[in-house]
């Protein structure tokens, strides 16, 4: 049972792409390894899937939802194209992470923020799967960090911002499942060819002008922190990041919209558009 279900999809004439994103992610071995057992068994209802965090929208719309459980399976799904997703995890800020199974269309990006102790340091490398490298393609790409999130969020998807507290923002994104650059990395639209002759870079499914990613099995996004820690969390305190996403004299309406307080035909939008102002 979803009571957040069911999920309807409009064509809008106006505003950015809504779309849904997916990924899985571990964090910690020990208590994956404990699924199906004394985790997120399937079929005894005396194993449930307890949270160990919680996913939330970024902005003051959402600073008191519950927000999205994040449990042992880390199987994440949600709509995507907005001001971005806030994760916090009950142990901490995670040492390491790895995302796969990444499902994000390249028109509605996904920013994920996580904030870390003051002084954390990251290296994020994108992986391809089965590959082998050539003068042509790549088959890892490192991230390089920015001085925006709204850098990140224009770049061509390799990078990262970490802000004066410790907030680290990245895009997730969906690379192909053999190479990650033609040599250097990009986000293949769904009509950019594959590495072979006739075969596209990305699969979707798509029927009545809806289209939804498909995933690759293999490729994969790491995370690596560097801080003090205690084996899977690093220690040390951070900022609870409730950062205001709209600009000056709007309210958040939306998980990527913003309205005037005295226009409501006037919108602000999470690509940085406005509409209805002359």
């Amino acid at each position: 049972y979803d009571p957040q279900a069911p999920l309807w999809f409009f064509s809008l004439e106006t505003g950015p792409q809504r779309g849904l994103g997916h990924f899985n992610m571990k964090w910690d071995d020990s208590l994956h390894n404990r699924i199906g057992g004394g985790e997120c068994s399937n079929g005894d209802v005396n194993v449930p899937c307890q949270p160990h965090g919680y996913l939330r929208h970024l902005g003051e719309r959402y600073e008191n939802d519950p927000g999205l459980p994040v449990t042992a399976n880390g199987d994440i799904v949600g709509p995507v194209g907005g001001f971005g997703w806030r994760l916090e995890l009950d142990g901490g800020a995670p040492r390491s992470l790895k995302f796969d199974l990444i499902e994000v269309d390249s028109d509605t990006p996904l920013l994920l923020s996580i904030a870390y102790p003051q002084g954390t340091t990251f290296t994020i490398v994108a992986h391809a799967a089965w590959c082998y490298a050539t003068p042509s393609f790549a088959c890892t790409a490192t991230f390089q960090q920015v001085g925006s999130v709204s850098e990140v969020l224009q770049s061509n998807g390799d990078t990262y911002h970490v802000d004066n507290d410790g907030v680290l923002t990245f895009r997730v994104v969906q690379t192909p499942k053999t190479w990650v650059g033609t040599p250097d990395f990009y986000i293949p639209d769904y009509d950019s060819p594959g590495r072979k002759e006739g075969e596209l870079a990305l699969q979707r499914f798509e029927r009545d002008s809806v289209r939804l990613p498909r995933k690759s099995y293999g490729p994969w996004l790491q995370l690596d922190a560097s801080c003090s820690n205690n084996g899977v969390y690093c220690t040390g305190s951070v900022v609870d990041y409730r950062p205001n996403v709209c600009p000056g004299g709007y309210v958040q309406t939306g998980y990527d919209t913003c309205t005037n307080s005295q226009n409501p035909t006037q919108k602000y939008f999470a690509d940085g558009t406005f509409s209805g102002v002359p």
